[in-house]
């Protein structure tokens, strides 16, 4: 499985590439692949916001065949433990799953092992589990043992990497519409770690890779440690930084505008603190009235409004069509997204959803309308359902942007006499 390069596995890479890209997420970019050593043993580390979305866009950094692990209660279902397993998805238990099973996870270590000497890269996610927030959490010790052990199997004739990877998300639970940047940050060398860390026993060894992975991963992700002000300082970020159109020069202002908050918060703390409160509240009445950033940010509303107006009315018949060839998918996607309490996983399961049926209803209305009414008519309806779904999207998103400006205007006032005194 793990050495497989069929002609189906890069097809249908290409096929969930393209997805990701665009239809999961409006904007994507990506940055730091010429970081990515070569000739050499890749385990990519990433923060994890996302339970598959995350390793997707790892995956969609190159070309090249990954393999994965991920939670194993997911893999119970027949349908997915196939799909997963066509993806190089392995299944990894943890101590909640049972301290019995964790001893499967060693045939699991010499899977990942063999893939990492035939220079097929590994990924896992260091955090252990997922959340909804800019951060990172504690590291557990699995990718370390791994790369300890890949290093002591093959490490004197090819050095083993840990290459660290921010994933950010412009939304956490609404990626249609939104934007996604990849980083790629400096790459640990583990052989030469380890060469240098000799007389450490493996308990030191793995302290000391949490260490430096930690250091870098925070450097490619927005990283606000501070819980008891995440709201305000997110909120405080979102007010300062620029429209700018490029993700990663947005990245950049709010990783420094998140260091004058925290080195404020030392040097005047009263003062700051007070701002900070003030944020949280503009921060909780903003989310209240549904009122995304992008109203609040613009210097030309009302202008902004009536483009957004007009691009709707002129799109909505083609709106009506689109989404009537794809309620199938939303539908199905709104019956089994009820059954997830987590709201995380709403994403993974509305883009297997539209990965599996988009391409089956093209041929099955294709079919029907070829049937009917002809050719001609099967070809126009064709070129109108390529683009349906992405369109659909886009439309919505135009939708809530109209909605959240017409909400702004009504409470703009309210919203910034909560923080007018301390901008």
């Amino acid at each position: 499985m793990i050495q497989d390069k069929s002609k189906k596995y890069t097809a249908l890479k290409c096929y969930v590439d393209f997805l990701l890209k665009k239809s999961a997420f409006r904007r994507v970019e990506c940055y730091g692949i010429e970081k990515i050593p070569q000739n050499s043993a890749i385990i990519y580390a990433a923060n994890h916001t996302n339970p598959l979305i995350d390793a997707l866009a790892v995956l969609a950094i190159d070309n090249n065949h990954k393999v994965f692990v991920a939670r194993a209660d997911i893999f119970k279902n027949p349908v997915i433990l196939k799909f997963l397993t066509f993806l190089k998805m392995l299944p990894i238990n943890r101590k909640r799953d049972g301290i019995e099973n964790l001893s499967k996870n060693e045939e699991i270590n010499d899977i990942v092992i063999n893939a990492l000497r035939d220079k097929v890269p590994f990924c896992i996610m260091p955090e252990g589990t997922h959340r909804q927030k800019h951060g990172l959490l504690p590291l557990v010790k699995g990718i370390f043992r791994i790369a300890l052990q890949a290093n002591d199997t093959f490490g004197q004739t090819m050095p083993v990497y840990i290459v660290p990877v921010g994933i950010s998300y412009g939304h956490f639970l609404r990626p249609a519409g939104s934007s996604m940047l990849v980083q790629i940050g400096d790459s640990i060398n583990v052989t030469q770690f380890v060469k240098d860390n000799s007389d450490a026993n493996i308990a030191l060894q793995i302290n000391g890779l949490r260490n430096k992975l930690s250091e870098q991963m925070k450097k490619v992700i927005l990283d606000i440690p501070n819980e008891q002000n995440y709201e305000g300082i997110m909120q405080l970020v979102q007010l300062q930084g620029k429209k700018d159109k490029s993700l990663i020069n947005r990245f950049l202002t709010a990783k420094e505008n998140i260091k004058n908050i925290e080195n404020d918060l030392i040097s005047s703390p009263e003062k700051t603190q007070q701002l900070l409160d003030k944020a949280k509240e503009f921060y909780t009445k903003r989310h209240e009235l549904n009122i995304g950033m992008n109203s609040i940010l613009k210097k030309n509303l009302l202008l902004s409004m009536l483009g957004n107006l007009f691009w709707l009315l002129i799109g909505l018949p083609y709106f009506v069509f689109c989404a009537a060839v794809t309620s199938p998918i939303t539908l199905l996607s709104q019956r089994l997204c009820s059954k997830f309490e987590d709201k995380a996983f709403h994403n993974t399961v509305r883009f297997l959803i539209t990965l599996a049926l988009l391409p089956l209803l093209l041929l099955l209305f294709s079919i029907i309308v070829f049937a009917v009414f002809g050719w001609k008519w099967g070809v126009v309806f064709i070129l109108l359902f390529i683009p349906s779904f992405f369109f659909l999207h886009e439309y919505l998103r135009l939708i809530r942007l109209f909605i959240s400006d017409i909400k702004f205007l009504r409470y703009k006032n309210n919203l910034f006499n909560i923080i007018k005194n301390y901008l």
